[in-house]
């Protein structure tokens, strides 16, 4: 099962990448309509529908452990939390270049990238608490479910910065033709189900390391 999802997100991706070249190719910014860098947002949109999926699914699964204390919530938060990181990161850097291309400037503080910037770095912290923390595994499992929580917060306000607070980015985007709403809805397809595989071989390796610890120490 899992060999046929990873063929088929790589048929998928790649897909993607010739129609976003061909029948889903967005004109350039009005100084260079030949530019293809707002295709950028083939990327750049799903990228940061996973970043936040992903912290949807760390906020879950971090109430689920501290409730149970099930070791595998545990690792579906670490996985969720590096595989976010992974999309967080492909949003702010996508988004710096087409900002680039659209207003000749690479970074503004506006509320938009603001929040999206601190959404990355509330991913680091996260990784870093995991991987620095003192203690046993179930404490630093459930301080890091805490501010997985905690967190959380900044999610509605990406969302909200995006949609309902003036900012120097468009709350939305047009497709112009049915190739290239096929083309966004082929591109988000294959990146959410990227980022599903990526949680669920991460979550995978993690239950492996986890059972080879237990085997050594006993």
């Amino acid at each position: 099962m899992r060999k046929i999802l990873l063929f088929l997100t790589f048929i998928l991706l790649i897909c993607s990448i010739f129609m976003t070249l061909t029948i889903g190719r967005i004109s350039g910014p009005q100084a260079n309509p030949d530019s293809p860098v707002r295709n950028i947002l083939y990327t750049h949109v799903p990228s940061s529908i996973c970043a936040l999926l992903c912290f949807v699914v760390l906020l879950v699964v971090s109430i689920a452990y501290l409730c149970t204390n099930n070791e595998k919530c545990d690792f579906i938060a670490t996985a969720s939390a590096e595989v976010g990181t992974i999309f967080a990161t492909i949003l702010n850097i996508t988004g710096m270049i087409f900002s680039r291309a659209e207003w000749g400037i690479w970074w503004t503080p506006s509320p938009r990238l603001v929040s999206s910037a601190i959404l990355w770095f509330l991913y680091i912290v996260y990784l870093i608490l995991r991987s620095n923390l003192p203690g046993s595994k179930q404490k630093r499992a459930r301080i890091c479910a805490v501010f997985g929580i905690i967190a959380f917060l900044d999610v509605p306000m990406v969302y909200i910065s995006a949609r309902f607070m003036p900012d120097i980015h468009r709350p939305n985007f047009t497709l112009d033709s049915s190739g290239q709403t096929i083309t966004f809805m082929v591109s988000m397809f294959a990146i959410l189900l990227l980022a599903s595989l990526l949680i669920w071989l991460k979550t995978d390796v993690l239950k492996v390391q986890d059972k080879l610890e237990k085997e050594t120490v006993y």
